[in-house]
Parts: structure tokens; C-alpha cells; sequence
């Protein structure tokens, strides 16, 4: 309804709306796809640093633990 209104207005006008429309849509969207990115790449690297600490911690019992004595 807002768009037949508007074309009523003035007739270019339209063809000025829309392609502005259809900017700021994308970077809407653009921004969602930075957004999900920026949050899948935290979670990676929280899940490196997890698995790392994993390893120094299993790194370090072996070294710490005691040899089997065998008489």
C-alpha cells in the first residue's frame, strides 16, 4: 500500500525506493552473516583452547606418573 502511494507521489519515485530498499536489506543481512561468523569463529577458538588444556593436562599426568616396578 506504501509503495502504490508513493508511486502515486511522483513516478521516479518509486525507482528510487526500491534499489534503497534492497540496500539496506543486504546490509542487514551482511551484517547477520559477520554477526553468526564472528560468533562461530569464538566458539572454535574456545573449543581449541578446551581441547589444548585437555592435552597438557593428560601431557602432564603421564610425565607425573610413577614407572611399575617390576622384582
Amino acid at each position: 500500500m506504501f509503495l502504490a502511494r508513493l508511486d502515486d507521489l511522483h513516478p521516479c519515485l518509486l525507482l528510487l525506493v526500491i534499489p534503497l530498499f534492497v540496500l539496506v536489506v543486504g546490509a542487514a543481512a551482511f551484517a547477520i552473516a559477520v554477526i553468526a561468523a564472528a560468533v562461530t569463529l569464538i566458539a572454535a577458538s574456545g573449543g581449541v583452547i578446551l581441547l589444548a588444556r585437555w592435552i597438557i593436562n593428560a601431557a602432564a599426568a603421564y610425565s607425573n606418573r610413577r614407572a611399575a616396578v617390576t622384582a
